[in-house]
Formats: structure tokens, C-alpha cells, sequence
């Protein structure tokens, strides 16, 4: 047991190795080819710039069409540093190394919240270091839209928004369920009734990834959200909730029993060999984000998905919100951050146009997310899922974000990535509760310290006003 609870630990500290000489390359080539400093203050004068980025993998057709429509709309080529890793697990190690190195990128993706306050934290000069993009935003008119409302801290935005994920989603092999005659579970308890069976029967219930770290506390959240609510849900986000509400051990209680429906291999697994699993029937649920519709549309061409509301006769996957959390939408907002330094100006310039309602109508069909704005119409996008994704939002009662995925810092997430996994594979309750009473102080402390709230203390994301900014 003691090797499997070190496993993540040994895990990051090969990922900081991997980041260090990373980072020690790129600024070894930047010193060799960079120009003088004080010859590229402007876009005019700058031919390429470098865009930090964890989209390597599958994902890598979205970015790839948007930076080649950027290149051959500005003439400026765009170096995309892919750092492999759901979630940002690897690319903020290196990002944040070139912010402390003085030797920033011109811009780099980061999560909407509290994400990109940690590298405040870890930037010389704090939020100074930033280029302030509250101009450009209102320019593109995203400062309205609900994700730009959620990107907005204290009234200003240090990032732009340039999609909407939704996190609290379940992906079912058709096939499957109908084979052993289970209805697509609407409950927590019709699905671990329905995992539980397929179990019995030789059958991988739920099919998360170990090796990534990410989605098994991507499982764990979404149980919680369905067992807490949206209120509680936002209060784990600031750090208010009590670190003894039970609903915290309901929702562990849950987590571990599907834990027991894994596959066996599921530790060496990552997110898209846990899809690929399910896509080929070899297991029958996976709980993510509908980043995995983008990876089926563009890997799995003849794959059909269906939304459990329109299931159809040649469905293969059925996509529904997870089972406890219908009407509630758990946003996951990729955005797009400017350090301060030689390539700024440019950078500015490939942000305002990733987050423009151009550059998202470009982006987002092949993402698998849907466009910020409410204005541009579902018929741009592929696929069925998207589609209802749209309307989902607009029917949506209740707007949280993620908390595997922006809505807590650096060093509290970590902490609870690693911790998961060592949940999972030892069943160390006690370490875990221990865990959640440390980091929901340690999150509080730290919003607190940084004097940001999500939206603006008149108009707080989901209408909740942390103690901190009510005097």
C-alpha cells in the first residue's frame, strides 16, 4: 500500500523534472534566436510569437485550426509549446517556471478563477506581471456573456474566455446497458446499481483514468455536486463550506462504491484510453467533460452519439448530465492569458482574436465545447451533442465551475488530484477527510490573501458573495 500511496508523488516530481529541462530548452533557443528586447513592441514587428498550451494530444485539431486562421489572418506564426496533461497537470509546472525565469510566452491557456491567481502568486510583481485585458474584452463585447462573467475578477479580467465545457457529464455504451437490461441511470443510486451489475457479470462499470490523476477527482466532484448542490458546491470553490458537512462523506461513500467497479488496469489508463474503452464496449460508463465528444467526433468518425432525452435506434454512446445534477451546468472555461514581456502586444493581438466570436466559431465545433456567446447559433456545430449542449445551458437553473478544472489553486488542487487517487487505491478514508479539513481552510486563506472575488460584489458569480467582500 505504501508504494501505491507515493505513486503520485513520485508522479509530479518526474513531471517538475520533465518541466525544468523544458523550460531550460526553450530559454537556451530563445537566447540564441530571440531579437534585442527593445525591437518587438509591436505586433508589426513581430513575425512569430509562442502560445503555451496542454493541448497536445487529440485536442490538437481545435487549436491547430485556429492558430493557422490567425497566422493567415495577422502574419504571424504561432509556436505552440504543447506540454502533454489533462487539466494543465504538466503545462503549469513549465509555465509557471518561464514567469519565474523573466522569459514568459506571449500568451498561454489557463483555466477562468483562481488558476490564474496562483501564478499571480508566483510572478515577481503579482497581478502586475499581467496584461490587464478588461479593455479587450469589453471591445469583443464577451464581458457579458455568463463565462465572461465568471472570468471576471473583482471586475477585471486577466484572461479571456474562449469556450464553455461542461464538466458534470456521463458517456454510456449503448450496447451495453441493453445487453444486461439496464435503463441509462437518471439517479446516484440507479448507477451504482447499474455499475455494481455490470461488475458482477465481468464488465468494467465505470472506466476512469488513473494516469492523468485528473478524472478520478473529476468522479469525485461530480458526486458531490449531485449529493451538495450548487450552493454548497460554490462554497467548497471559496473555501466556506464545513469541513464536517456530510454531505462530504455521502458523496466519498458513493465514490468509493463505483470505484469498485474500475477496470482493473484503470491506474495505468489515461483519459482517452478510458474512452476508448467505452467506445469499444469493453466497459460501460466514463465520467468527464464533453471534451470527449471533440476526441469521438474527430477519432471515433463513426461512432454516433445521442443526449439520453433523443436515444435513437443507431446510437452507439448516450450522453446525459451526471446522474443527481440535470439543470445544473458545471462550466469548465479554457481561457487565454498575456504576461507581460517582449511579445505581449502580439499576444494580445492572438488572444482578442481567440476569444473574438470569429476565432470561437472556429474553434469550438472541433473542441467539442460551444461557443461563449449565446448570439452564435447551434447550427455551426457537428455534432448532435453540441447542439443540446446549447440549449442545456439555456435551460440550465444553476451555473457552478469546476473544481477539478479552474475553480481552486494550484497547491489545494494538487493536493486533492494526488489525494484522490491514493483514495481510490488504498480506500484511506481518513487520509481523504484529513485532506478536505486542510485544503477548504487553505483555499479560503488564500482567497482571501489574493482580495479577488469571481464577478463583482455587486454581481457575484452564482449570486454568491464570499464573507471576505460583504463589509
Amino acid at each position: 500500500m505504501a508504494g501505491q500511496a507515493s505513486r503520485p508523488y513520485i508522479y509530479l516530481a518526474v513531471v517538475a523534472i520533465i518541466a525544468i529541462i523544458v523550460v531550460a530548452a526553450v530559454l537556451a533557443t530563445r537566447q540564441q534566436v530571440a531579437p534585442p528586447e527593445e525591437t518587438a513592441t509591436t505586433p508589426t514587428q513581430i513575425t512569430k510569437i509562442s502560445f503555451y498550451t496542454w493541448w497536445a494530444g487529440l485536442e490538437r485539431f481545435a487549436i491547430d485550426a485556429l492558430i493557422g486562421n490567425f497566422t493567415e489572418r495577422t502574419g504571424i506564426s504561432v509556436e505552440k509549446t504543447a506540454v502533454p496533461g489533462g487539466a494543465g497537470v504538466n503545462a503549469k509546472f513549465a509555465i509557471i517556471a518561464l514567469i519565474m525565469a523573466g522569459k514568459p510566452p506571449a500568451a498561454f491557456q489557463v483555466h477562468c478563477g483562481p488558476e490564474i491567481i496562483s501564478y499571480f502568486a508566483a510572478a515577481p510583481n503579482g497581478a502586475d506581471d499581467f496584461v490587464d485585458l478588461t479593455d479587450v474584452a469589453k471591445e469583443i463585447d464577451i464581458t457579458q456573456t455568463p463565462p465572461g462573467q465568471a472570468c471576471m475578477l473583482s471586475g477585471k479580467f486577466y484572461s479571456l474566455p474562449v469556450n464553455l465545457h461542461r464538466a458534470n457529464l456521463i458517456f454510456m455504451n449503448k450496447e451495453l446497458l441493453d445487453r444486461y437490461g439496464i435503463d441509462p441511470p437518471r439517479t446516484l443510486e440507479e448507477l451504482v446499481a447499474a455499475a455494481k451489475k455490470l461488475k458482477e457479470n465481468g464488465v468494467p462499470g465505470m472506466v476512469q483514468a488513473g494516469a492523468d490523476l485528473f478524472t478520478v477527482l473529476h468522479l469525485w466532484e461530480q458526486i458531490f455536486l449531485a449529493v451538495a448542490g450548487p450552493e454548497k458546491f460554490i462554497e467548497f470553490m471559496y473555501g466556506t463550506l464545513d469541513p464536517n458537512d456530510p454531505s462530504l462523506r455521502e458523496a466519498t461513500e458513493v465514490f468509493l462504491e463505483l470505484v469498485d467497479t474500475f477496470p482493473d488496469n484503470w491506474a495505468s489508463l489515461d483519459w482517452t484510453s478510458a474512452v476508448d474503452v467505452v467506445v469499444k464496449g469493453n466497459g460501460a460508463f466514463h465520467v468527464d467533460g464533453d471534451w470527449v465528444v471533440g476526441l469521438i467526433y474527430n477519432v471515433y468518425p463513426d461512432t454516433v452519439m445521442c443526449p439520453i432525452d433523443d436515444v435513437t435506434p443507431d446510437c452507439d454512446i448516450i450522453v446525459a448530465p451526471f446522474p443527481g445534477t440535470e439543470g445544473i451546468y458545471n462550466m469548465v472555461i479554457d481561457a487565454v492569458a498575456v504576461p507581460k514581456g517582449p511579445e505581449a502586444s502580439a499576444g494580445v493581438e492572438f488572444a482578442k482574436f481567440f476569444a473574438s466570436r470569429e476565432g470561437q466559431r472556429i474553434f469550438n465545433p472541433l473542441k467539442g465545447s460551444i461557443a461563449d456567446y449565446p448570439d452564435i447559433p447551434p447550427d455551426i456545430y457537428p455534432t448532435t451533442i453540441q447542439k443540446w449542449e446549447v440549449e442545456e445551458y439555456k435551460r440550465s437553473r444553476s451555473q457552478v465551475f469546476s473544481l477539478t478544472h479552474g475553480a481552486l489553486f494550484s497547491d489545494v488542487w494538487q493536493k486533492l488530484l494526488q489525494q484522490a487517487v491514493v483514495l481510490a487505491e488504498t480506500k484511506a478514508v481518513d487520509l481523504w477527510y484529513r485532506t478536505l479539513t486542510e485544503a477548504l481552510p487553505a483555499e479560503r486563506q488564500q482567497w482571501e490573501a489574493s482580495g479577488f472575488i469571481m464577478g463583482t460584489k455587486e454581481n457575484p458569480f452564482a449570486g454568491y458573495l464570499p464573507p471576505w467582500a460583504s463589509g
